[in-house]
């Protein structure tokens, strides 16, 4: 997604649609949704008395302190500042950066005890930064790391040597009530925590190598992966009579057979079709790695139609897809082609329950047909544009068997 911010200025009842969707998409339930959306509406309703047209730091925090009484949204003390903070904030990046922060921890940086520690928390969000992660994924490993550090100093440590393992074990121990991912995302942020190098520096042993990842076989959630008569039946439902149904047609057809992400579909350019090549050459947005996609004839002749027949003319946006309807410009996030992939599944008669449903759901797919044709891992993890071919067991770990003939093939990156 777009930095919103900086592209154009979105209005606050449209940001909200499209973070709905975002929750929809990511599995939240029904309940949870409907209890942000009220939150939402309200400040929608703040906005409007106040002037103010989209979302931003003063929005939110000039809501909290004349609704719920919060001082600081960003550092919240008590439950329900935290909890109404949290539906704030979310709102508040996917705004920013379409990033959506699973799980928050709020902490003060004033709650730092010792310099020592806050210079070795300082020195590792610069060493983030040179890494040149994602926002998203920035904030996330310096909330953990945050939590991390306050917790050593309860424990009396007030320098980084002072660090021993029986202090990350017994860190670990109050997150046991966590989810496996989620604990194990943790131990994989403090283990990189413990690899920068002025931290590395500084301790007297380095306890990276005795952080180990494991889940014995089990995954907590598998990925959605729908056959290749459930994949026609979906393309057979989509009518390719009228404009809209050109253009799902090509959006749908592109995932199907590139695996191409949903955040690089929306942002494809004319210029990234390379006719004479029959290739589709990008620069991926999540990883910023360079990625050429070989067209089918079939996505060839999609693009071409949707492109002549239903695209708007005279159009200054270099987006390949643009809304139907005014005011005609880019989308800024996956809701809409969720929506319409929904409507498709519907329309097919094929069931989701229990199963990813999103357009990212047609990437797994690709990577299990590629499997199932004996294609080897490697040459999967290409296609997918994945920089390790580790990355890819994870969206074909439902081929058990096909996997372990495949093991031999994948790289460690231990």
């Amino acid at each position: 997604m777009k930095n919103i911010s900086k592209t154009m200025t979105v209005p606050l009842s449209v940001l909200v649609e499209s973070a709905k969707v975002m929750m929809a998409e990511k599995g939240y339930a029904k309940k949870t949704i409907e209890n942000y959306s009220n939150v939402w509406t309200q400040i929608i309703e703040y906005a409007d008395t106040e002037g103010i047209k989209s979302c931003s730091d003063k929005l939110i925090t000039q809501f909290a302190r004349s609704r719920y009484g919060t001082p600081d949204v960003f550092h919240p003390v008590t439950d329900k500042e935290r909890y109404y903070a949290r539906i704030l904030l979310c709102l508040n990046d996917f705004s920013k950066d379409g990033i959506w922060i699973t799980h928050r921890i709020y902490n003060d940086p004033k709650q730092f005890k010792s310099r020592a520690i806050k210079e070795t928390y300082e020195s590792y969000a610069i060493w983030l930064k040179e890494k040149r992660l994602k926002p998203g994924s920035i904030s996330l490993k310096q909330q953990i790391i945050r939590d991390f550090l306050i917790f050593a100093e309860s424990k009396q440590i007030h320098n980084i040597n002072e660090l021993r393992l029986t202090t990350v074990r017994d860190y670990l121990g109050i997150k046991n009530g966590l989810s496996t991912s989620t604990k194990s995302g943790i131990i994989i942020t403090i283990r990189d925590f413990f690899k920068c190098p002025d931290i590395a520096a500084s301790l007297t042993k380095d306890l990276s190598v005795y952080l180990k990842v494991t889940n014995n076989g089990k995954y907590e959630h598998l990925p959605s992966s729908y056959s290749t008569e459930e994949i026609r039946c979906i393309l057979m439902c989509i009518d390719r009579t009228n404009s809209e149904g050109k253009k799902d047609y090509a959006v749908i057809l592109l995932a199907i057979d590139t695996g191409m992400r949903i955040s690089d579909i929306i942002n494809l350019k004319l210029s990234d079709i390379k006719w004479e090549t029959g290739t589709i050459e990008i620069v991926q947005k999540k990883t910023e790695e360079f990625l050429c996609s070989h067209m089918s004839e079939a996505l060839k002749w999609a693009l071409i139609d949707y492109l002549m027949n239903a695209r708007s003319k005279n159009i200054a946006f270099e987006n390949v897809f643009l809304r139907s309807k005014a005011p005609i410009s880019p989308y800024i996030s996956a809701g809409h082609y969720y929506k319409q992939l929904n409507k498709y599944f519907t329309a097919a008669g094929i069931k989701t329950q229990n199963k990813h449903h999103g357009m990212h759901a047609l990437r797994h797919s690709l990577a299990t047909r590629l499997m199932q044709n004996d294609i080897p891992i490697t040459v999967i993890s290409q296609a997918l544009g994945h920089k390790y071919a580790n990355v890819t067991k994870q969206y074909i770990r439902v081929d058990i068997d096909k996997l372990r003939l495949a093991a031999l093939e994948v790289p460690s990156n231990d």
